[in-house]
């Protein structure tokens, strides 16, 4: 009978490779992935069966000793249509967890 292997706790090094063929989310390349912030839709519609809604962002600046605001666009999204309805979905089981820790807090 082969002796058993002897079991240490080791550091593991894994090298991802892109793209990755373990499935699950890759850290590579969603390590260069922006983070989107937006104040207001600017526009939304559809055409050809993609839909396309532009994110602005409100900006203030000093400008001779008063403040100025503008509006600059910081995404335009683009998916089909079973991306927004998993979009719709996402926003709302977010806004049912907004509901339940208000409910939380006023108890």
């Amino acid at each position: 009978m082969a002796a058993k292997p002897r079991t240490t706790l080791q550091a593991v090094r894994i090298t991802e490779q892109v793209p990755s063929i373990q499935g699950g989310l890759s850290g590579m390349a969603s390590a260069n992935a922006p983070l989107i912030f937006f104040d207001e839709i600017h526009a939304a519609g559809h055409y050809n069966g993609i839909v396309h809604i532009t994110l602005e962002a409100l900006r203030f600046t000093g400008v001779g000793g008063g403040m100025v605001n503008d509006r600059v666009v910081t995404a335009h999204l683009r998916m089909n249509v079973q991306a927004l309805v998993a979009l719709k979905q996402a926003v709302a089981n977010i806004e049912q967890e907004i509901r339940k820790a208000a409910n939380v807090t006023k108890h």
